[in-house]
């Protein structure tokens, strides 16, 4: 683990991965909630089990996932850039590990900007989704709130 802040990170640095295993009750809990009941989620074809819900792969692929992201205080950080690739089905009752390596780190507008690549494989090492992303830092002071009803 290297301790570093998220925006000190830089080009070849590494997250600490993160493993998960999709078990039916999670597979089936993202499946209500986007309301995809498709029969390749829940009972699988071809005698291979069900496919992971393409939304749960999203959802544990976030930087933000892994054990080794520390946010700097007073610091924000948000999207900028996405752009994901799935490579093979998942299935249910697989084991997956999540890894980050930032690709690069740069100012633009006064914001830290960081690319990183997001890399979910199967405990056979076979490649399921590719994120390539960049996310933005600022600094929280530079940043105005709003209560509902007006300012804050």
């Amino acid at each position: 683990m290297h301790g570093k802040f998220a925006h000190e990170l830089r080009a070849g640095d590494q997250y600490q991965p993160l493993e998960f295993v999709v078990t039916p009750d999670l597979n089936q809990q993202f499946l209500y909630a986007v309301e995809d009941y498709a029969p390749v989620y829940l009972e699988g074809r071809n005698g291979k089990p069900p496919v992971v819900h393409p939304v749960l792969l999203m959802h544990m692929s976030p930087r933000t996932r892994s054990p080794s992201y520390r946010q700097a205080p007073d610091m924000g950080s948000a999207f900028a850039r996405d752009r994901s690739r799935y490579l093979n089905p998942g299935y249910v009752g697989s084991t997956f590990r999540v890894t980050w390596t930032v690709t690069d780190t740069y100012e633009q507008r006064g914001k830290i900007y960081q690319d990183y690549v997001a890399l979910i494989r199967d405990q056979d090492g076979v490649e399921i989704l590719r994120r390539e992303l960049s996310s933005t830092f600022f600094t929280l002071g530079k940043v105005k709130t709003y209560a509902l009803g007006g300012k804050s």
